[in-house]
């Protein structure tokens, strides 16, 4: 007689990511094990047969579930070697399909959200300890802790940089989305980051990265920002004035804003 644990991995993941019922999976210790703990490797195996053995199309599956981890990728540059590459652009695959490319995989929005009860993300990692600090520290070298667990903004902005370093792209209007919502929430080192690998200030002409810093009160990103040229226009500086920020108003003035009508009435009904 057939049993659950007889059944191809595949299938097993379709059972929990497309069933509501959380007892499906408590018929036998080694199925609960593999579905509600799954192991990256076990996770690379589900997206491999999911994108076809494609390396863009198994990125762009895993990117649709919420086990993506910097583990998962891992894997997934681990065996490159057994994924086919996508064909350039422009060419057709024997089958007539066009192949995707890496640099037109969208990231998902919820790899820009920010937790406000968590800390900013650092954008470098902690030098390792020397030995010689070990000794001092004493417990036989041993550090004092022995493992943090990163928080979910930190996750986040370590799955975007790995992303990245992959070779997808966050230029052009694709990219536009992350800069937009990592500027609402001021998430700075995102925005860094973002801007670091081609990401368009102006965001596509209008300025909307910039016009979102400033209505959210975040004059850091709004700053870098304009380092990296996004334009200083009257329009921000009146969004300003409308949101009382008045540390902006007055650095929005320092680098050049001029005021038109309705922004100068404002200032009136402030003073």
């Amino acid at each position: 007689m057939a049993r659950l644990t007889d059944l191809p991995y595949e299938i097993l993941f379709e059972l929990l990511l497309y069933s509501t019922n959380e007892e499906l999976v408590t018929v036998c210790r080694w199925t609960y094990f593999c579905l509600r703990q799954p192991t990256p490797r076990l996770c690379y195996k589900f997206v491999r047969q999911r994108g076809k053995w494609r390396k863009a199309r198994v990125i762009a599956s895993a990117l649709q579930y919420k086990f993506l981890s910097v583990g998962l990728l891992d894997q997934i540059e681990r065996h490159e070697a057994e994924l086919l590459r996508p064909l350039k652009k422009g060419k057709r695959s024997k089958s007539g399909r066009d192949e995707r490319l890496l640099s037109d995989i969208r990231l998902p929005g919820r790899l820009f959200a920010l937790d406000s009860t968590e800390s900013l993300p650092a954008s470098r990692k902690p030098r390792p300890i020397s030995k010689k600090r070990k000794r001092r520290n004493g417990n036989g070298g041993k550090s004092a802790v022995v493992g943090t667990v990163a928080s979910g903004n930190q996750q986040r902005f370590d799955l975007v940089k790995r992303l990245l370093k992959m070779g997808l792209a966050v230029s052009g209007e694709r990219g536009n989305t992350g800069l937009l919502l990592s500027a609402k929430a001021g998430n700075l080192p995102m925005v860094r980051l973002l801007l670091r690998h081609g990401a368009d200030a102006v965001a596509g002409g209008d300025n909307k990265a910039l016009l979102m810093a400033i209505v959210y009160g975040h004059l850091d990103v709004a700053k870098r920002l304009v380092k990296a040229g996004a334009p200083v226009s009257s329009l921000a500086l009146r969004y300003a004035v409308q949101k009382s920020h008045y540390q902006i108003i007055a650095w929005l003035m320092k680098v050049g804003a001029a005021p038109d009508m309705v922004t100068i009435q404002l200032l009136d009904k402030l003073v």
